[in-house]
C-alpha cells in the first residue's frame, strides 16, 4: 500500500475512511430513532410521561374509543378531523412558511385546529388570527358561555398563562380578570380553538376538577384526532437530511467543510499536477541500466557511473517535477551524486569503489521511485 499511494496518500485514505464510518453510524442512528427514541419528549407531546406531557390524554381517548393518531409528517395532511398542537415552549421543529400555509388552507377548507399554550401559535405563522399573551396566576374558572365546551363542565383548573384577543372575531368561552383562557373563532369553513395553557390537558392536570371533561370536548368533538408530533421533532419520512433538523444539517455542513480542509492540509501540493519531464524514448530506465552494464564490462567505469547518475536524476524529475526539488527532498541522493561525480573526475576508480558507488546510486533511485519496500 505504501508503494502505491505514499505516506500522504495513506493519511488521506484513512481520513476518508473515518469520515465515511462517522456518516454511516450517524445515518443508522437517525434511521432507528423512530423505534428507539432515547431523548426526553418536549412538553405537550403525547410521547411524554412527565407532568407536562399528553400521554395520559392520548390513552384516555383510546379508552373512550376515540380514534386518535400522531401526526409525524406534514407532506400530506389528514382529510378531515381535528389537529391538536400543545406547546408550552418554542417548538423543537420550527414550522416553515409552506407548512403554515398548508395548515391554514386545511383549516379554511373545513378542518379544525386546537392550540394549547401560547407557543402553539407558531404553527400558523403569518396567519391573521390575532391573540397575545400575558402571565397571571393559576386559577379555577367556570365557563362564561353556554357553548359545547360548557357541557358538563362546572370548573376548570388552569395554569398561569392568559390570552388577549386582539379583535372581535374571537368568542371567549372562559376567562378571568387577567385575560382569556379558552376562545375560538371561525377560519374560513373551519375553526381554530385556543386554550391558553396546556395544563388542563396535561398528565398532571387532566385529573383535576372537570379538566378531563373539557379536554374530551376540546379535542374530540370532531373526529378523528391527530396530535401534531411533527413540530415536536418526531419526524417520519423526508429522508435523513430532513430528519436531521436545522442543527443537524448545520453540523453536517461544518463537518464536510472540516473534511475538505483536512484533505487539503495533507495534500502534497496545490494546483494542477506537474507534467512528466520529456524523456527521449531511447533514454528509458531500462536503456540506461543496460548501457551502464555494457560500460562496466568494457571497463569504462566512469561512463558507467555517469549513466547510473543520469537514471537517478530522471527518477528525481519524474517524482518531484524538477531535479532541484528532488534533491531537496532526498539529500542522501544529492550526496551520492556529488561523490560519484568527484570519483569520475579522479579517473582512478577501483572495482570495489565502483561497485559500492553504483549500488548506492541504484538504491537511492529505488527509494525515489518508491520501490525500496
Amino acid at each position: 500500500m505504501k508503494r502505491l499511494v505514499g505516506p500522504a496518500g495513506i493519511r488521506t485514505l484513512l481520513a476518508m475512511g473515518i469520515a465515511l464510518l462517522v456518516v454511516f453510524f450517524y445515518w443508522a442512528a437517525v434511521s432507528l430513532s423512530k423505534d428507539y427514541y432515547v431523548v426526553s419528549s418536549p412538553p405537550g407531546s403525547v410521547y411524554s410521561s412527565e407532568g407536562d406531557g399528553l400521554k395520559v390524554l392520548f390513552n384516555y381517548l383510546d379508552a373512550l374509543d376515540v380514534p386518535a393518531y400522531t401526526l409525524t409528517s406534514f407532506e400530506e395532511l389528514p382529510e378531515d378531523g381535528t389537529i391538536v398542537l400543545a406547546a408550552a415552549r418554542a417548538l423543537d421543529r420550527s414550522p416553515t412558511v409552506a407548512e403554515s400555509r398548508a395548515l391554514a388552507g386545511w383549516v379554511e377548507d373545513g378542518g379544525r385546529l386546537v392550540l394549547a399554550g401560547h407557543s402553539a401559535r407558531e404553527v400558523l405563522r403569518g396567519a391573521r388570527i390575532g391573540g397575545g399573551l400575558m402571565m397571571a396566576e393559576e386559577a379555577a374558572v367556570a365557563p362564561r358561555l353556554p357553548s359545547m365546551y360548557a357541557d358538563g363542565v362546572a370548573e376548570v383548573l388552569t395554569g398561569p398563562e392568559r390570552l388577549l384577543a386582539e379583535d372581535a372575531g374571537w368568542a371567549t368561552h372562559m376567562k378571568d380578570g387577567s385575560g382569556q383562557i379558552l376562545m375560538s373563532r371561525a377560519f374560513g369553513k373551519g375553526e381554530v380553538v385556543w386554550l391558553s395553557s396546556l395544563y388542563p390537558l396535561s398528565n398532571e392536570g387532566l385529573g383535576e376538577v372537570d379538566n378531563a371533561r373539557l379536554a374530551t370536548l376540546l379535542v374530540a368533538s370532531v373526529r378523528p384526532v391527530h396530535f401534531d408530533e411533527y413540530h415536536h421533532g418526531f419526524v417520519r419520512g423526508g429522508g435523513v437530511w430532513d430528519r436531521l433538523g436545522a442543527g443537524g444539517r448545520a453540523a453536517s455542513v461544518l463537518g464536510f467543510a472540516a473534511l475538505v480542509l483536512l484533505l487539503l492540509a495533507v495534500s502534497r501540493r496545490f494546483g494542477p499536477a506537474i507534467e512528466a519531464a520529456d524523456e527521449p524514448v531511447a533514454r528509458t530506465g531500462a536503456y540506461i541500466s543496460s548501457l551502464a552494464e555494457l560500460y562496466r564490462k568494457a571497463g569504462a567505469r566512469s561512463l558507467a557511473l555517469e549513466s547510473v547518475e543520469e537514471g537517478l536524476r530522471l527518477a528525481l524529475v519524474r517524482r518531484h517535477g524538477s531535479e532541484e526539488a528532488g534533491l531537496r527532498a532526498h539529500p542522501q541522493a544529492a550526496s551520492l551524486l556529488d561523490s560519484s561525480a568527484e570519483l569520475r573526475r579522479s579517473d582512478r576508480i577501483t572495482e570495489d569503489v565502483f561497485v559500492t558507488t553504483a549500488r548506492g546510486l541504484a538504491r537511492a533511485r529505488q527509494e525515489v521511485e518508491g520501490l525500496d519496500g
